[in-house]
Formats: C-alpha cells, structure tokens, sequence
C-alpha cells in the first residue's frame, strides 16, 4: 500500500483518532495539543480550536475527578462533514459527571455546537461504570 492510499480522498475529511491518558489533570496538556492540532487540521477556525480546549479542560476535568482510581481517560475524535465530534469517557465512581444546569455544563454548551452525556449501563455490583461527554465543533465554512 502506497502512501498516498492512506490520504482522504479530495472533499472528505481525515480518520477518526483516539486515545487514552491516565485519568490525571496532569494529562490535560497531552489532550489540549493533540485536540488542538487535530482542529486546525481539520479546518476549525482559530477561535473555535480555543474555544474547544476550554471545552475539553471542562469536561476532562470533570471525569478525571470523578473516576475511579488508577483509570484511563479516552478521547476520541471523528471528523465528520460539517463538525468535529469529540468523547471523552473515564470509568467512573460518581453518578453525576455532568448534568444540565450545573457551571461546567454551561462552560461546556457555550464554547461547542453540541454537547451529551452518556454511560454504559454498568450496575453498581459490577465493575466502574464508564461515563462519558460527546461535543461538537463545527468546521469553517469553506463555501465562502
């Protein structure tokens, strides 16, 4: 396989990436560069790629406090036609990581296009249940 069959095809956009940190706020900065260089290739303006790391210190902040202990905090980020999707999960130990009304959820809605919560449905006998934030930062208009 040649390298150029591993480019996007002119007009889509590049492969999804994830990755894991250890669910510490130290982990922060890896997670703020390589978010922020995934955006600016991805075409998000400026102000949006900024916009986006506040965002994602919000939201990594609040499941690294609320994981359980020695866990790995995955990020994942899918370019899409007109956005940047990005989740963020941690097992977790609180029930409440992130609900509507709430200052980070605020932070969170105000600096990206969309934002969601999920978990998968663990009990509380079973194993750390895995909390998660999706957002969504929309591209620049290249039509213009």
């Amino acid at each position: 396989m040649s390298e150029a069959d591993n480019q996007p095809a002119p007009g889509t956009h590049g492969q999804p990436v994830e990755f894991i940190v250890p669910a510490r706020l130290e982990s922060l900065v890896i997670i703020r560069t390589l978010v922020s260089a995934l955006g600016t290739l991805e075409d998000l303006d400026l102000d949006a790629v900024a916009d986006l790391r506040l965002a994602l210190d919000e939201a990594c902040t609040a499941l690294i406090r609320s994981s359980a202990p020695n866990s790995r905090l995955t990020v994942t980020v899918r370019p899409r036609e007109e956005d940047l999707w990005i989740s963020v999960s941690v097992p977790g130990v609180e029930d409440d990581v992130l609900r509507p009304g709430t200052f980070s959820w605020h932070v969170i809605s105000s600096l990206t296009d969309a934002v969601e919560t999920f978990h998968d449905g663990a009990g509380a006998d079973g194993p750390a249940r895995v909390y998660g934030i999706t957002m969504t930062a929309r591209r620049l208009d290249t039509s213009r």
